[in-house]
């Protein structure tokens, strides 16, 4: 029964983190107009279902050094209290980073439940979402600066048709990456206690599922509420938050898709003379970053304390 439970928590969530993380993979390309919305959302759950395959098992280790004692029981409690934050998050239409909630709750839950964690690891992690955020942010608006200096030695139309089949390729590794991280991550909860084959089977429907119906208002957001993406920063932004969250797949460092791609979007948004950034999108998703990364972890200690030391 309660593997039953697991593998519909899993589904759920997983196809919440789809539809969620869509704006991360195409919403720079739909929104620039290089392809159209069915395309950049076929696009993107190959990338999400590739990434999973081939890299999605790099995630077990970080996922022990968190969650060392993994029970049916604990588990189910850590993908409920996520799916919670995910449904707020996108009743809201807030990008959300499973990563950064997840993890909090697993860490909540830890400390409730009284588990020897790796220490180190979880200061690492934190850390690295700190920083990959700022690099992100800084590199970005480096790039985005030496790109102007070039832009006008180039011919217009000439530098656009090489821009945008890279734009088209760099949100498809954005997808992989994002498979093979945040997908992989949340697999690797379940992947010990259940039959892994058909766990496999669950995660790649629910990619299926969310992506197609559960992505819409996110990608208005990320495409038009935050900043206007155009050709050149949309790239730059991707392939910033791409090398930041590959890098942290290899040292099984469940990283935040979003937080480095809308980082990466305001560092090209402050290189611009004119100022094309709306504030209070961002002001919203960080505010729900830091509350949901809170509240996730408090709900994780508190539930788990009052379950198992009454």
């Amino acid at each position: 029964m309660v593997s039953i439970l697991l593998y519909l928590l899993l589904f759920f969530l997983v196809a919440l983190v789809s539809g969620n993380n869509m704006p991360t993979c195409f919403g720079p390309a739909i929104s620039s107009g290089i392809i159209g919305r069915k395309t950049g959302i076929l696009a993107t759950i190959i990338g999400y279902m590739l990434g999973f395959l081939v890299e999605g098992w790099l995630l077990k280790a970080g996922l022990l050094s968190l969650m060392p004692i993994q029970s049916e029981a604990l588990v189910s409690l850590a993908l409920v209290i996520t799916m919670l934050m995910f449904l707020i998050s996108h009743v809201l239409r807030v990008p959300q980073s499973l990563s950064i909630t997840f993890t909090m709750v697993i860490i909540g839950i830890g400390i409730g439940y009284g588990t020897k964690m790796n220490m180190p690891f979880v200061v690492e992690v934190i850390a690295f979402w700190v920083l990959s955020a700022l690099i992100a942010g800084v590199v970005t608006f480096a790039m985005m600066k030496i790109a102007f200096r070039f832009m006008p030695k180039v011919r217009v139309w000439m530098a656009l048709s090489r821009i945008k089949p890279l734009l088209v390729l760099i949100s498809f590794f954005t997808a992989f990456v994002l498979g093979a991280n945040t997908i992989g991550f949340l697999y690797a909860s379940v992947s010990n206690i259940v039959d892994p084959l058909y766990a496999t089977e669950v995660t790649l429907a629910a990619i299926i599922f969310g992506s197609i119906l559960l992505s819409r208002g996110e990608l208005n957001r990320m495409g038009n509420e935050i900043l206007p993406l155009r050709y050149v920063n949309a790239l730059i932004s991707q392939t910033i938050a791409v090398a930041m969250v590959q890098i942290a797949t290899f040292f099984s460092i469940p990283a935040s898709n979003t937080q480095t791609l809308i980082l990466s979007i305001y560092g090209a948004g402050l290189s611009y003379k004119v100022r094309l950034l709306r504030k209070r999108p961002i002001i919203t998703i960080a505010f729900a970053w830091i509350s949901t990364a809170v509240v996730s972890l408090l709900l994780g200690y508190i539930v788990t304390k009052s379950i198992y030391h009454l």
